[in-house]
């Protein structure tokens, strides 16, 4: 097999995935033709047909073998996403996989861990002692977080800081496209808080939805999440690295599908803790975020360790979306069961089952995502902070896949 045998193949995932995407309301990214786009908008193939020329690319690419190593990765990484397109198509037209896992692991590439209800009473507990009071639980969890909320006329100067941050911070390590630049704008009537546009040439619109309610730790989140050394900073180097240099075309199309959304959201949910350390987050929102924000009489110290119990919980997003989608859970009972066991508000709870709504499985891409990120960059680099930034770096434009990183990892 041969580069171009490859990119044959990289053309044909192209036209399908755009054609695919008249079915398929999720956003995706194109950075090829937009004459593509266009044509593709306009061609009235049917949903049926599209997954019979799927699963026909499919069969074909499984006759190919190569001793070359990075065609034998490309090959196997495109015929990855493949098979989660055709996966995608058949949930679409109502045909299910008969679990969670077995979706998880045909469209994300990944076996996801699964937490009893146990586990997530010890961490309740946990916060039981740490926010103390008469009511539920829950409802003192919320008045606690409502306490860092960020105004939402502060909201557009505080995120503009801490995104500038995360940029000054992660160009002291990474070599980004001399242009790039990101523009914050803020939104609303979305499923979700934020969301990166890539428009190319390495310029992004980072979306905010303001009319979801954002804490205080999340500025730097957001802006590293979102921005750098995230979404905006791995779109723009891995156009430049991998398609504009290397010529690997099927990069030029990026759906919320296939394993490429593990390493995607992964990468991006590690960013803040490759960017920061615990004290520098503490000091650099003391400093700057919570004066901008008039948040300056909160109990921070006792905020991030309520933090740290949350990210634990953050499970309980997949274990609702396997209740909820394959356990016969109502989408009442689902928003009940993260109120009780993930301790979300209400209003974030709903927001939460409206995304798995609209991305099923996706979950998985954010929690496991990043535990596989930053397990495996931490495990290679251990506790130098350059080396983990190389690591880092090569996970994101190898690109790495998340079986590599479970195989690395013993999982």
């Amino acid at each position: 097999m041969s580069a171009d045998t490859i990119d044959d193949f990289a053309d044909r995932f192209i036209d399908l995935g755009l054609r695919f995407q008249n079915y398929d309301s999720s956003a995706y990214l194109f950075l090829g033709d937009k004459a593509l786009v266009t044509e593709a908008k306009a061609d009235d193939v049917s949903l049926p047909d599209l997954l019979v020329s799927l699963e026909r690319l499919h069969e074909e690419m499984n006759v190919y073998q190569t001793d070359d190593a990075v065609l034998s990765k490309r090959f196997k990484d495109l015929r990855g996403r493949v098979l989660a397109m055709q996966v995608r198509g058949k949930i679409l037209s109502g045909e299910i996989p008969r679990d969670f896992e077995t979706e998880a692991k045909l469209t994300f590439d990944v076996t996801v861990p699964h937490y009893s209800e146990e586990h997530f009473v010890e961490l309740a507990q946990r916060l039981d002692a740490l926010i103390p009071g008469d009511d539920p639980l829950p409802q003192r969890v919320e008045r606690f977080r409502d306490e860092f909320v960020i105004p939402p006329s502060k909201l557009k100067d505080v995120l503009s800081v801490a995104i500038e941050e995360c940029r000054r911070r992660t160009k002291s390590y990474l070599n980004l496209p001399q242009d790039e630049h990101a523009e914050l704008v803020l939104v609303t009537g979305m499923h979700w808080v934020g969301f990166t546009v890539y428009e190319g040439n390495s310029f992004s619109k980072i979306l905010l939805n303001q009319e979801v309610p954002v804490h205080i730790e999340r500025a730097l989140e957001l802006g590293c999440h979102e921005g750098y050394p995230g979404h905006h900073a791995h779109a723009s180097m891995l156009q430049e690295e991998v398609i504009n240099k290397r010529g690997w075309k099927e990069y030029e199309l990026i759906q919320l599908i296939g394993p490429m959304a593990v390493m995607n959201e992964g990468a991006a949910s590690y960013a803040v803790d490759l960017a920061f350390t615990r004290s520098e987050r503490l000091a650099f929102e003391r400093q700057y975020l919570l004066p901008l924000a008039g948040l300056e009489k909160t109990d921070l110290e006792r905020y991030y360790h309520y933090i740290d119990i949350i990210d634990e919980l953050n499970y309980a997003r997949t274990e609702v979306a396997r209740k909820y989608l394959y356990g016969g859970m109502s989408f009442d009972d689902a928003v009940q069961w993260l109120i009780d066991f993930g301790l979300e508000t209400r209003g974030t709870a709903t927001q939460r089952m409206r995304f798995i709504d609209a991305q099923r499985a996706y979950v998985v891409t954010y929690n496991y995502g990043k535990t596989l990120v930053k397990r495996y960059v931490e495990q290679e680099a251990g506790e130098d902070l350059d080396a983990r930034w190389e690591v880092f770096e090569r996970v994101i434009l190898t690109p790495m896949s998340p079986s590599e990183l479970e195989s690395a990892l013993g999982i």
